[in-house]
């Protein structure tokens, strides 16, 4: 392992590195696919010319959305699709070039009705097509892009012929809360993808700088604390899929001190405002799902602090609280754990805190209302109640009351949520890196040599292939191989594995997505994946899965 750096060169490198990360972070927050993901209606973005007349101009870029419309794979969307193939027949084909030449002579836009040819089932879906040519300041066309949503009504067809569409209303709204329900489980999985990817880079080198600089107490505590947080963001994507499938994250005992301290000290970092936690000293373990309790704490001590823009005083308070046996509102009769979050801020008017919990309702100029609704919801699925009391110019109290574990009388968990970074693990062999993450890549890389294996890398299917090949025939074959599943252009993750698998059957490789959650990790292994490591992960779990796989025994 490389020797920890003087104090030095540690501090600028460490910052160096925080920096990047941030700025990973931000680009997160305005990041292009994340926010088209969230349009409603399909959005496709296709050629201005058809470079193959007979599948007509092909899709360039798709959201999710259209994906779950036309009843495609949300990983590889309808990328290299001809429009001629999204639709049902020749006549509906006819329809979409005339509104596209429709839209470049009418200044830019043009709206036709045609069927959408579902990909999986074959079924014809009646469709709104809202297309929009696109010029650069020349006035030279560079594209179309067109926005796909269910007709409900009947749909006109090419000739002037009327093909009337009629489902019967309660077909029509069941398929509408169908198809809202798979948009939302594509836009989650999404989001997962691209936040992840983000995420991924930071991951994997914070881990590997925290290991470099244990010499320096100070510096490794800071690191630590921001790379807590990334594994608590890490969580959070994997919680939005998990409930867009409508699967919820079983409670589990939780240390509710251990929660609150981390929660605290990351979202009261740099700010003017000074949390002061206090706790019973047996205090009960809660049943709770962390990662939510932790985002609840997080939203109610950033509230307060923004509250006090001059700075000041917070409390969070843990304590033991029992219920009595005529229960209380909707708490059980039992033993529970409180936890109060007190500010001194300016406070909310009386006739505001009964509109608190409500989605539409929030005090802030910029603000949505929607943070205390979550809260609510989050504190409601753990059998738990929230609670506000405020006096406006003194301050504002709110009370979370959750459950406590069965047996957690002043226990604490036998092994406590274990945020340390997975340790290095060095060996040796041959490693290709396929990702289109240039700087997710280009770590790994880094981390790879640095515990002894050489490494090579390219960033598409293609190139996979051919790589693979050449070292095949030389009979040095690659050890291990890392596929990220969502490729850019060409062939997808899983397509590449397959042509690789043909070649070599005993190729060791495994599947490295963003998107990848526990419950569908056993379909990739029956496709020949030999492991599974979902991103964002640390440089001690890159390097501990390449090496656990590099000295398996071969399948054949």
């Amino acid at each position: 392992m490389t020797s920890s750096p003087s104090t030095s060169s540690a501090n600028p490198a460490a910052i160096a590195e925080l920096e990047q990360g941030l700025e990973h972070l931000k680009v997160a927050n305005y990041y292009l696919r994340v926010a088209l993901d969230q349009v409603a209606d399909g959005v496709v973005i296709v050629e201005s010319e058809a470079s193959d007349p007979k599948c007509g101009p092909k899709v360039l870029f798709s959201n999710a959305a259209a994906a779950m419309l036309a009843g495609a794979d949300p990983e590889s969307g309808l990328r290299g699709l001809g429009l001629n193939d999204l639709v049902a027949g020749e006549k509906d084909a006819a329809t979409l070039r005339q509104s596209l030449r429709l839209a470049v002579d009418q200044g830019g836009c043009h709206e036709c009705e045609c069927a959408l040819q579902s990909l999986r089932t074959q079924t014809p879906v009646p469709s709104k097509w809202r297309v929009r040519a696109v010029f650069n300041g020349m006035r030279k066309l560079l594209n179309y892009t067109i926005l796909i949503s269910p007709a409900a009504q009947s749909m006109a067809a090419a000739g002037g012929n009327k093909a009337e569409v009629k489902p019967a209303v309660d077909d029509l709204d069941a398929q509408s809360a169908q198809l809202r329900k798979e948009n939302l489980a594509a836009l989650a999985q999404g989001i997962a993808h691209d936040v992840n990817n983000l995420l991924g880079p930071v991951t994997v080198r914070l881990s590997a700088l925290i290991q470099q600089v244990q010499d320096h107490p100070a510096l490794a505590n800071e690191l630590q604390l921001v790379f807590a947080g990334l594994k608590r963001a890490k969580q959070f994507t994997s919680q939005v899929v998990t409930a867009s499938r409508s699967t919820p994250r079983k409670l589990e005992p939780t240390d509710i001190l251990s929660v609150i301290r981390d929660t605290v000290e990351f979202a009261g970092a740099g700010s003017n405002v000074h949390v002061c936690v206090r706790n019973d000293e047996n205090l009960r373990q809660g049943m709770a799902d962390p990662v939510k309790l932790s985002q609840v704490l997080q939203n109610l001590v950033m509230n307060g602090i923004q509250a006090m823009p001059h700075g000041g005083y917070m409390d969070v308070q843990a304590l033991n609280y029992v219920v009595g046996a005529e229960g209380e509102g909707k708490l059980k009769p039992g033993k529970h754990v409180k936890i109060i979050v007190r500010d001194r801020g300016c406070g909310i008017a009386q006739e505001n805190l009964d509109r608190l919990f409500r989605e539409s309702f929030t005090t802030k100029p910029d603000g949505n209302g929607i943070g205390l609704t979550t809260c609510k919801r989050f504190i409601d699925e753990m059998g738990g109640d929230i609670r506000v009391a405020s006096t406006p110019n003194i301050g504002t109290e709110f009370t979370l009351i959750l459950p406590a574990a069965a047996g957690a009388d002043g226990t604490r968990p036998l092994v406590p949520a274990d945020t340390a970074p997975v340790p290095l693990k060095h060996g040796k062999g041959t490693v290709l890196i396929v990702d289109d993450e240039d700087d997710l890549r280009k770590v790994a890389q880094m981390i790879l040599s640095r515990c002894g294996y050489e490494v090579v890398q390219c960033d598409n299917g293609q190139d996979a292939v051919r790589i693979y090949q050449s070292l095949f025939r030389t009979g040095t074959p690659p050890d291990v191989v890392l596929m990220d599943l969502t490729l850019r252009g060409g062939m997808n993750g899983t397509e590449t594995a397959a042509e690789i698998l043909q070649l070599d059957p005993d190729a060791r490789i495994v599947c490295t997505s963003g998107s990848v959650t526990e419950e569908v990790q056993m379909v990739f292994l029956e496709r020949g994946f030999v492991g599974v490591l979902p991103k964002p992960y640390e440089a001690g779990e890159l390097t501990q899965v390449v090496h656990q796989v590099a000295t398996m025994m071969k399948r054949h």
